[in-house]
């Protein structure tokens, strides 16, 4: 393991189970392989901005007319660069009503970039991203895994594999609202698992 991209979206900070999870994840990681990279990009603390009319036409057809387009492509390409050049990457993804975090929505619509990430042939899309493992960890106070209202893990593995990304571990930790310390040890076996 040389390079691994961290990507945490939680607005609780330190008190975030998913931050929590994925600084296990790190420290257990530089114990074994002491001369890993780690890119770690905290979309809270440095949110990717929404698309508008104006950079939307950058990330989708490469319009750089103005100075916001420009920065748009950018920070798409800085994005991308560390998905590209990463061997695993780890998600902290706690459910917001539902579904991940808006900051990983928001992520997802610069990185998700025709002729560059994805492209459509006769056969439909192509994810153009070097296919490495993806562990996230969705963390909930309640329990939604395998029943109709998990809706966020079908959309994340559809959305990742969209751009190339289909060997995606989920790693549920749910029931973090009255059984935390079980959800959490649970948890930290499974980084165990990953990592021997």
């Amino acid at each position: 393991m040389s390079n691994v991209l961290v990507l945490r979206t939680s607005v609780n900070g330190e008190n975030s189970f998913s931050n929590q999870l994925i600084d296990q994840f790190i420290a257990k990681t530089k114990a074994k392989w002491p001369e890993v990279n780690i890119v770690d990009r905290d979309l809270d603390a440095n949110p990717v901005p929404l698309l508008n009319s104006e950079t939307v036409a950058a990330i989708r057809a490469g319009v750089t007319d103005t100075a916001a387009q420009r920065a748009a492509i950018a920070l798409a390409d800085e994005l991308i660069s560390e998905l590209k050049n990463a061997d695993y990457i780890v998600l902290g993804l706690p459910r917001y009503n539902f579904t991940t975090p808006a900051t990983f929505r928001t992520y997802i619509d610069y990185i998700a970039r025709p002729r560059v990430t994805f492209q459509y042939d006769e056969n439909g899309p192509k994810g153009l991203l070097p296919n490495v493992p993806v562990f996230a960890f969705v963390t909930s106070g309640g329990e939604y895994a395998g029943t109709e209202f998990d809706t966020l893990t079908p959309w994340l593995k559809q959305t990742l594999g969209f751009v190339g990304l289909s060997n995606v571990d989920v790693i549920h930790v749910e029931g973090l609202a009255y059984k935390a310390e079980e959800a959490v040890a649970q948890a930290s076996a499974k980084i165990d698992e990953i990592l021997k």
